[in-house]
């Protein structure tokens, strides 16, 4: 192992455990070339992750507020109860609900009064 396929312009294409029609070349582990190739593999692994590391995060952020929602609702259906929840939850989303309590109050104070500006 490794055996090594090359493109047209004679760069490896990819890697195989054993020798096959397109693979015939034998390469030492530490080759140079094959050292590289695998540096780069390795990098374009890690960038796609990070990726989608990124785009999980981000869907994260939007995802407690579809929770929060639904929580809300089926408190607000009688489905569930607030004390049904453990102490830290009930912590937590009253302090939620507190904060956007407090910036719908301000909407409303803004919205009433036009004479305030905003930068």
């Amino acid at each position: 192992m490794p055996y090594v396929s090359r493109s047209d312009d004679g760069k490896i294409a990819g890697i195989h455990q054993e020798k096959t029609d397109t693979a015939n070349e034998f390469l030492e582990s530490d080759n140079p070339e094959l050292v590289s190739f695998l540096t780069q593999i390795g990098q374009q692994q890690d960038g796609k992750q990070g990726e989608i590391h990124q785009e999980l995060a981000a869907s994260d952020l939007e995802m407690i507020r579809v929770l929060e929602d639904l929580i809300t609702t089926l408190i607000d259906k009688r489905v569930l109860m607030m004390t049904d929840l453990p102490k830290a939850a009930q912590r937590k989303l009253s302090k939620r609900y507190a904060l956007r309590s407090k910036l719908t109050d301000l909407g409303g104070i803004v919205g009433q009064n036009e004479e305030i500006m905003l930068p």
